[in-house]
């Protein structure tokens, strides 16, 4: 049973969990891991408000609205873009 106690105690004590590096527009970040608030990761890595952002994936680019919560995790990979549909 001691064992099992010793691997949550381990799970628990990750210091490597307290950011991950994410990729937004060709740049490292590090940036807490979990929920976020879209514009609230824009402004915390640098992305101008006026842009979209979106996550690259497998299938292709996903635009984020900013009121969207993500989950953010290692590795994950964003670009951000003019918005579109707007007049100039």
């Amino acid at each position: 049973m001691s064992k099992e106690g010793e691997k949550v105690d381990h799970d628990k004590d990750e210091p490597s969990r307290a950011t991950v590096t994410i990729v937004v527009d060709d740049v490292k970040h590090e940036v807490r891991p979990g929920q976020w608030i879209v514009r609230e990761l824009k402004a915390k890595t640098g992305v101008d408000p006026a842009k979209v952002l979106a996550e690259i994936t497998p299938h292709g680019l996903v635009d984020l609205d900013d009121d969207t919560k993500i989950g953010v995790h290692e590795k994950q990979r964003f670009m951000s873009h003019a918005r579109s549909g707007g007049s100039s």
